[in-house]
Order: C-alpha cells, then sequence, then structure tokens
C-alpha cells in the first residue's frame, strides 16, 4: 500500500468510527461537583481497592524487539491529560511563520516564567526557527479552534502556510517577531534560554530537542481573565488537553480540594495527632 492509499484509509476508518459517536455538547457548561470521597480522613489512603486486585506488568523500554513507538504509544496513553504547546515561530529573515502544536510541553516556573517544550528532529522548520531567531509565541488551545489547531500539525511543504491551510489568523507580538495566534483567549510570547539536545540510548543520534522558554510578555482576552489580570476563567477559557492516540478531552467538570497545614491539622484533628504520635 502506497504512503497516500494509506492515508486514505486511515481517515476512512477514523470517518467510519467518528460517525457513529454523539454529537459535541457545546451547551456543556463547566461545573464544580464534591471531591470523589467526601468524608476522607487522613490515613484513608485511596478511595477504591481495586488497585489492590491487579498485578503489576514491568516494562523495559529497551528490551530486545520493543520499539520506539510503542514507548510512545504507551506514554502518551499513561501522561494524561497534557496541555497543547501550540507554537508560533517565525524564520530569521522574516518571510515564513510557522505554527504547530507540541503535547510534549509544559509550565515549569513562575519566577520568571518558565515552559519547556520538545520538538522531535522532524519538525525542521520549528527548530529552524526557535534556534536562529530565538523567539516563539505559546498560545493556549480552546475548544473553539481545536480542529484548526490539530490540522496545522499536517506534513506541508515549506512553501505551503498552515495559517492558511487552518485557517487561523496572525496577531502582532509586543516584544517578538513571531506572531500570536489571534484565535487564542491568552498567548504567551517567549524567548529560549536554554536547548537541551535528547539522543537515543540506542544509536546515539539526537531524537529531540527541548526548548527553555522564558514568558517575556503576556495576552488575554479581556471576557477570559478576572479584573486584578490574576486569573482566567475556565469557563471561558475552555482548554483541550491532549491524551492517548489521536484523542484530545475537555475540561468540563472539576472538584476542589484544600492544601492543608501539618500545625493546624495536628491541633484540630486526632486523627492526625494519632499518625503523628506513632512514628
Amino acid at each position: 500500500m502506497s504512503g497516500l492509499d494509506a492515508a486514505r484509509a486511515s481517515i476512512a476508518r477514523y470517518q467510519k468510527a467518528h460517525a457513529s459517536r454523539p454529537a459535541f455538547d457545546e451547551t456543556k457548561e463547566w461545573t464544580l461537583s464534591k471531591t470523589v470521597k467526601p468524608d476522607w480522613r487522613p490515613g484513608d489512603g485511596a478511595s477504591s481497592a481495586e488497585w489492590q486486585t491487579h498485578a503489576k506488568i514491568q516494562i523495559d523500554p529497551f528490551e530486545p524487539g520493543r520499539t520506539p513507538n510503542k514507548n510512545y504509544k504507551l506514554l502518551i496513553s499513561a501522561i494524561v491529560p497534557r496541555p497543547i504547546g501550540f507554537l508560533s515561530t517565525i524564520s530569521q529573515d522574516g518571510t515564513r511563520a510557522n505554527v504547530a502544536p507540541f503535547s510534549y510541553f509544559e509550565l515549569v516556573a513562575t519566577e520568571p516564567p518558565t515552559f519547556i517544550i520538545s520538538v522531535s528532529g522532524g519538525l525542521k522548520d520549528t527548530v529552524n526557527n526557535l534556534v536562529e531567531t530565538n523567539e516563539g509565541v505559546l498560545n493556549v488551545v480552546s475548544e473553539w479552534f481545536i480542529d484548526a489547531a490539530n490540522y496545522t500539525a499536517i506534513t506541508s511543504p515549506p512553501q505551503v502556510s498552515e495559517w492558511d491551510l487552518a485557517g487561523l489568523h496572525q496577531a502582532p507580538a509586543t516584544k517578538v517577531r513571531p506572531p500570536l495566534v489571534a484565535e487564542s483567549a491568552f498567548n504567551i510570547e517567549t524567548k529560549v534560554v536554554d536547548v537541551l539536545d535528547v539522543k537515543s540510548p540506542r544509536s546515539g543520534a539526537v531524537v529531540s530537542r527541548v526548548f527553555v522558554l522564558e514568558g517575556v510578555h503576556f495576552h488575554a482576552r479581556e471576557d477570559v481573565i478576572n479584573d486584578d489580570r490574576s486569573s482566567l476563567d475556565i469557563a471561558k477559557l475552555k482548554p483541550v488537553g491532549r491524551i492517548g492516540g489521536i484523542a484530545y478531552c475537555r475540561v468540563s467538570d472539576g472538584f476542589e480540594i484544600p492544601r492543608f497545614d501539618y500545625a493546624q491539622q495536628y491541633e484540630d484533628d486526632p486523627a492526625v495527632r494519632s499518625i503523628a504520635n506513632q512514628n
């Protein structure tokens, strides 16, 4: 089967499965519920004993016959949900803006705002742009443009714009050259502060590059941020995350759990004092 035929077959399988699924509920609103076990007490542990009924399977990621693709599929189904690093960059000469989604992405510090994003060796435009300009814009992905954001991952030739293919719009940044994704409700202008090459222990070749990005400027849609500009309204942000395979997830339900102070808990909760006095 040729590459084109394989691509067509993959889309056909998706369309067949997709046709039988319920419609996306755009009316679903953000809801806060009680916690999983509202009467949980210190020392109670897990709220279910299911973890005791199944054995653990050990896996060596480099065992004979195990391919990197198996590890990839396993890890993206285990480390979930993952935020989407929707990154826009620009070439050194300013003639070509690039935008692409990355699921190996995370916030790692706040002072200064610091992020990491991992780019595989095959995504040469993004890597070259980051290395040459040391600048990029992270754009939070929301429900209203997830289809367009996903489409920018298409393997288009350099002369064809992912922006045009996806129907997304560029907006000017303030402190960096790459454009913002105008559809995004929260954009972070960033500058590269470090780069880590990740090498395969099998071949020694560089398989991905991890970029450490410092946030230097924020853009928040006025209806999504609170009055003192310290928090976004998740009910309006409607963020989307990545899970296993080609699946995404929405954030529509949550619950709150307080952070506890040990001194207060020791003073007020006999269960805490009992556990502490046994140590």
